[in-house]
């Protein structure tokens, strides 16, 4: 690693004169592009226009001083001050004003209040904006041990930290931003694909001939998963893999679209679409997994428009179809299937999803729902799956990412912005409306195709499909004219749902 890549980056939401003096201080750090405003800042890091590891923030009590919206601003300012001062970045507010200092101190107080946070914890600097250099200074001795060796002529002498640097870590509770529903940059999920070569460890039964064929021409392998149970994940998981194989067909070019089911504990593939056997175990017992025998072990939901491997009835099986021998079949369906869907288990750390799901996945799909303790939990997820390998975690790139907002719904306490600051820069690439009702029917009834001509639901999962494959084409279907009776949704939650879709939320 260059010299250069080990400066921390510093984040600017702050007037010019502050940036200025920044940018020309000499002191070894990188400053990126100054910040007109707190949303603004939260919008850079959502689309990695901002460095999300920066471990340095400047804020400004005098952004909007004498204009509209300054209460808001600093409102939006204070909460941002917790949020990054509860992850461990180093914070500093240029004070101008007395009583929008203090306007920020008491909405700090607040804030730290309803998310259950101690207020005496929220470190940050004050400094006088008057005075640049000060504020410079003030910044860089408290930064002084995330930098390197300073020149001789820089302002800001490096004191020897008592322990090694840790690396900023967002919290999981999130400021309240902007409400759900306004547009999101950057909601493409990068691909990652895994090299085409076969590797000399497979198993005995592996059928080399068929792993030594390349992918399908624009193969996508794509994982669901999440930390919570009820998130709805594995209904997620089968309504984004029939929406992709039903938008395919209807554009004149159908993809083969197989479902796997991972969780091979608690599966709940089989039950959505009710049938149970056979199960990846009939082919784990096979002399050899080929083409043949795979395709016989599989199960086709023609209502849905997908094959489909499902996890073993019995959790007391789930060591007998291992890491390995999953890794294998995913390999081989990756020679056979145009886009793979794999739904997990809420266990991450666990070897099949460490090793198999995120490893072999080019986009990885993370549900959340709207409930605090979902959003706490993705927000541990995402940083033991993000964190480097090196630093105990799995080194999955934020790039092969995306979050999907599940079962939406308006004003519940849970803000859009809080999303996106818990996952870490992590774009929400998803908003996927609450039918409890009408998913519950479908659900029971072994119905899932239903859900596939709801009105709302059928053009979340549509918009999310094509953040998925933006190189394919996929059209939309038409739609009941009306809402169904057992429509759960609110008139809001409908209104809401409409104007993202009319706004592009999956811009590129």
């Amino acid at each position: 690693m260059s010299e250069a890549s080990n400066e921390p980056g510093v984040i600017i939401i702050a007037p010019d004169a502050i940036y200025s003096a920044f940018v020309g201080s000499g002191v070894p750090w990188r400053v990126q592009a100054r910040q007109s405003s707190v949303s603004e800042m939260w919008d850079g890091l959502s689309s990695g226009r901002l460095d999300t590891t920066s471990r340095v923030l400047v804020f400004s009590d005098s952004l909007l001083a004498g204009q509209p919206g300054d209460d808001t601003e600093l409102t939006q300012t204070a909460r941002a001050i917790v949020a990054m001062a509860s992850a461990g970045a180093v914070v500093a507010l240029a004070a101008q004003r007395p009583d929008a200092t203090e306007l920020i101190r008491a909405e700090i107080d607040e804030t730290c209040r309803r998310q259950g946070i101690d207020a005496g914890n929220i470190d940050f600097l004050v400094a006088p904006a008057e005075a640049p250099t000060e504020v410079v200074k003030a910044v860089g001795a408290a930064a002084a041990q995330y930098l390197p060796e300073t020149l001789p002529d820089n302002p800001v002498q490096r004191v020897a930290p008592d322990s090694a640097a840790t690396p900023v870590d967002f919290p999981a509770g999130m400021p309240d931003l902007p409400p759900l529903g306004a547009p999101i940059p950057t909601p493409v999920v990068a691909a990652t694909p895994r090299a085409d070569k076969p590797s000399d460890d497979y198993p005995d039964q592996a059928d080399r001939d068929l792993l030594s064929r390349p992918k399908r021409p624009g193969q996508v392998t794509i994982t669901v998963t999440s930390s919570k149970g009820g998130s709805g994940k594995s209904t997620a998981s089968v309504l984004l893999a029939s929406t992709i194989a039903r938008a395919s067909r209807e554009a004149g070019k159908p993809l083969s679209v197989c479902l796997i089911d991972l969780d091979t504990r608690d599966g709940q593939v089989a039950s959505l679409i009710g049938t149970f056997m056979p199960t990846a175990l009939n082919i784990r017992v096979q002399p050899m997994w080929d083409e043949e025998r795979i395709r016989r072990n599989l199960v086709s939901a023609p209502h849905l428009g997908i094959d489909t491997l499902l996890a073993p009835i019995r959790p007391r099986t789930a060591d007998t179809v291992g890491p390995e021998f999953y890794r294998t079949i995913v390999e081989s369906l990756q020679r056979m299937y145009d886009v793979i869907v794999m739904d997990t288990s809420v266990q991450y750390l666990e070897p099949l999803i460490a090793k198999v799901a995120l490893v072999e996945a080019d986009e990885i799909l993370f549900v959340t729902s709207l409930a605090a303790t979902a959003i706490q939990g993705m927000a541990r997820a995402l940083r033991e799956i993000t964190a480097p390998i090196e630093e105990s975690g799995l080194g999955v790139p934020r790039e092969k990412i995306g979050i999907i907002v599940n079962q939406s719904i308006s004003n519940v306490g849970m803000e859009q912005d809080q999303v996106l600051a818990a996952g870490l820069g992590v774009p929400v690439v998803g908003i996927i409306p609450l039918a409890t009702r009408d998913v519950l029917t479908a659900t029971n009834l072994n119905q899932m195709e239903r859900l596939l001509e709801h009105p709302l639901l059928a053009p979340a999962y549509l918009d999310l499909a094509r953040a998925c494959l933006p190189a394919r084409d996929l059209s939309d279907w038409v739609l009941p004219e009306s809402v169904p009776a057992a429509a759960s949704a609110d008139e809001e939650t409908a209104e809401s749902a409409n104007a993202v879709r009319k706004r592009g939320l999956f811009r590129r």
